[in-house]
């Protein structure tokens, strides 16, 4: 008889109790922004941020995920922000939960990663409201993509957007922007690490509102 696991790794929070279920695994690390529910159908979580260039909003689940266990790993996030061009939200996953800085940014048109393995999706509205897929292997930044193919974010319209990653090609991960596959990337993030979801807001000079549906992410039990 077999005796493997059978099943998947999950994170799933859909918000329908205050600050996270418990169960969910998500951990807030905030600092000058707040976090809480707001009375919307679904259950719904809002980060408000303020005018703090060096204050930020993370939301991280435990690092459960390595891709070389099992794959396809698979993120799912829906939300919206009220102001997009002046918007820094990061979406993916990361090797930092605990952290006390975005795990990577693209600020006055410089990409840093403060996480030294990441990769997903990147609104930078300062710069442009187009969605960016970005990455950092090792510490190195990758070179962001602008996801041209996909819809750019707009103010308080929602936006599902979905990674899956797979170990070939020394990381690939393919991204989808409201269903539609809008860019697959080689090379993108090193699938031996052991990664957490993440959903994380920078703040900027005007402060914004990101508004969380929920964060889903699970992949296959090795």
């Amino acid at each position: 008889m077999n005796d493997a696991p059978r099943g998947f790794v999950e994170v799933f929070e859909d918000f329908v109790v205050d600050n996270g279920s418990g169960s969910s695994g998500i951990t807030e690390t905030v600092s000058g922004a707040s976090c809480d529910m707001i009375s919307k159908h679904g259950g719904w979580f809002r980060i408000t941020g303020s005018t703090g260039e060096g204050d930020y909003a993370i939301l991280t689940s435990e690092l459960v995920f390595e891709v070389d266990e099992g794959h396809p790993l698979i993120l799912e996030v829906r939300l919206l922000s009220n102001l997009v061009a002046n918007t820094s939200v990061f979406v993916g996953f990361t090797d930092a939960v605990g952290d006390t800085a975005m795990p990577i940014e693209y600020e006055d048109a410089a990409i840093d990663a403060n996480a030294d393995d990441c990769f997903g999706f990147l609104l930078e509205g300062e710069q442009d409201v187009t969605w960016l897929a970005v990455a950092a292997d090792g510490d190195v930044c990758e070179t962001p993509v602008a996801l041209t193919n996909g819809t750019d974010a707009a103010n308080d319209v929602v936006q599902t957007l979905r990674l899956e990653a797979n170990p070939n090609d020394s990381g690939t991960v393919k991204y989808f922007i409201d269903g539609k596959l809008v860019s697959t990337q080689t090379g993108w993030f090193d699938s031996s690490k052991v990664y957490a979801a993440c959903v994380a807001q920078d703040g900027r000079a005007t402060a914004v509102l990101t508004d969380i549906d929920y964060i889903y992410a699970c992949a296959p039990r090795s």
